[in-house]
């Protein structure tokens, strides 16, 4: 076997990973913008979201990380331009919108249920659409990762084993009456995580499309 027939055989689940972040990310991308034509999102306000959800998805999807090269001049984008462009109603409700995903995540982020770059990811979407949107959009993105999540949980066989811990660690908290978070085992599907970027796509199409899940 040649040397060359090595390095592409070597190079190919990172071509399959290639291609399936992008295929992901175009779907989704394409869901937010019809998602948006269908509501009275103004065309600016879709489509920088989905223009940068496009980037973050696959870039979850890909390599498991949000880059800080993205997500910041995102959020500082967002916080100038979003009033600008009708997609808040001023510069102090895109802050708030900020710190409303910040709020958001940090609880799970310091559990170790997610990265920071769903945390900076969810500020910028909060910055650019404000916090009244983001609250109902969160909410669709929590559904959407939590059934991925048992999906793959019960495709794996994983799921008996992430019932038990929760279960653990929830009467050790009733009995120290403090967090008492048990990490997952190394390999599983609860220790890599899902990419969250991908459910929050999902939750800002689904809450343009048809608004607060309550």
């Amino acid at each position: 076997m040649s040397a060359n027939t090595i390095t592409i055989n070597a190079s190919m689940p990172e071509m399959r990973r290639a291609s399936v972040a992008w295929s992901i990310s175009t779907g989704l991308g394409f869901v937010l913008i019809c998602a948006g034509l269908m509501s009275s999102t103004p065309l600016p306000v879709f489509g920088w979201a989905a223009a940068f959800l496009f980037f973050a998805v696959a870039s979850d999807v890909r390599f498991h990380r949000i880059p800080n090269r993205l997500t910041l001049p995102a959020l500082l984008g967002a916080l100038l331009a979003s009033s600008w462009v009708g997609a808040t109603s001023s510069p102090l409700e895109a802050a708030m919108g900020a710190a409303l995903g910040f709020a958001l995540l940090v609880g799970p982020y310091a559990l170790g249920g997610m990265g920071a770059g769903d945390v900076k990811a969810l500020m910028v979407l909060g910055a650019w659409i404000g916090p009244k949107a983001l609250l109902g959009a969160t909410a669709w993105a929590v559904i959407a990762g939590g059934v991925f999540g048992l999906v793959m949980l019960t495709l794996r066989g994983e799921f008996g084993a992430f019932a038990r811990r929760w279960g653990r660690m929830l009467l050790n908290m009733l009995m120290l009456r403090r967090v008492a978070y048990e990490p997952p085992a190394a390999g599983s599907i609860a220790a890599g995580g899902i990419p969250f970027a991908a459910a929050i796509a999902i939750g800002v199409a689904a809450q343009w499309y048809g608004g607060s899940p309550w």
